[in-house]
């Protein structure tokens, strides 16, 4: 059955998503908030930040916001996190009926303001979708599954019929979805991971080694757990694919945004300079301002995500940074993982 969907965001992952599900025979509108850009787009067909994606001529792009919209089956959010309220009080406004619609959110963040995970910002705005509302995430970067590249990725939701709706839709034989009713945790593992990239970044950066990485991807989880279940994730949820296996993805790939904003930094760069050498956005770096603000609130000691906090917003250099971690207190390993 041909399902009818809007994608709100034109970058990366917004194109690949939307051809991904074209190619599938789905009815998809494409939403570019700039009217120039969407113009250039829909003629074009390509990004020119990202041409490995054409987009199938059946994909219609547009600016008009309640055009994306109206009678939608799916709505996915693919903006970037700063953006979200924003884009969500806009479809608040239209008064358009969303009551046979659901809601994915593919935006990985916590907002700097309310410390909330981004089905909540949405639900805060777009009051009346109720349950129907889902995350996807997982180690996708749009560079591998837009080549059809094997991918495997989850969809979170408290409503388990909508979270098979959206599994049904998304599934392809190189594009795997599976279902988990811990959303809490799987926004959150896969907003946190971001961090823990960007030092992994810095690392590189700074030319560190393997041993060095392993042992930020390794201390990176246990931070990532520790916050996440305080935030009220389940433990087990951060082993799976929107915790580790995110985490891995993002800390090694040269496809990784937040690990290349974080290589710029570690190579002596401002936080200013990479971001804007890197065009895209890497998420990580608003993040850590919530995982800052959150480990403060909870009483939580996060030496990583304190150490890159210090590195993106208080001008510590990479290398303090890492003279700080690594000259601690000598502390016993498992213990700790005894109070997650």
């Amino acid at each position: 059955m041909t399902k009818r969907i809007g994608v709100l965001g034109a970058g990366s992952w917004g194109v690949t998503i939307s051809s991904m599900l074209a190619e599938k025979g789905d009815e998809v509108v494409l939403w570019e908030f700039n009217a120039e850009q969407a113009k250039e787009l829909a003629s074009q067909r390509s990004l020119s930040f990202f041409p490995e994606v054409i987009l199938p001529k059946n994909i219609i792009v547009t600016d008009d916001l309640k055009k994306t919209i109206e009678k939608k089956d799916f709505l996915i959010f693919v903006v970037p996190s700063h953006t979200v309220r924003e884009v969500a009080r806009k479809i608040s406004d239209l008064n358009v009926d969303l009551s046979e619609s659901i809601i994915i959110s593919a935006t990985k963040g916590i907002e700097n303001t309310t410390l909330k995970r981004m089905s909540e910002v949405i639900s805060d705005e777009i009051r009346d979708i109720g349950n129907r509302i889902v995350a996807l995430s997982g180690p996708s970067h749009a560079e591998e599954v837009c080549q059809k590249i094997p991918t495997t990725v989850t969809v979170a939701s408290i409503n388990s019929e909508a979270a098979k709706l959206c599994q049904e839709t998304l599934m392809s034989q190189y594009f795997r979805v599976y279902t988990n009713p811990d959303i809490i945790g799987v926004e959150t593992g896969g907003s946190l991971k971001n961090i823990f990239a960007i030092a992994a970044g810095i690392s590189d950066g700074l030319g560190l080694g393997d041993n060095t990485k392993a042992a930020l991807v390794t201390r990176g989880l246990r931070e990532l757990i520790k916050l996440g279940v305080k935030m009220g994730g389940q433990k087990d949820t951060y082993f799976g694919l929107t915790g580790l296996g995110d985490l891995i993805v993002t800390c090694f790939s040269r496809h990784s945004r937040n690990r290349a904003l974080g290589e710029k930094i570690g190579k002596g760069k401002t936080l200013t300079q990479a971001e804007r050498e890197l065009i895209m956005v890497a998420e990580g770096v608003k993040t850590t301002q919530s995982a800052h603000e959150l480990a403060k609130s909870y009483g939580l000691e996060l030496p990583i995500i304190e150490q890159v906090y210090a590195v993106l917003y208080e001008n510590r250099s990479p290398r303090e940074a890492l003279q700080t971690l690594m000259t601690r207190e000598a502390k016993p390993e498992m213990d700790l993982y005894l109070n997650i």
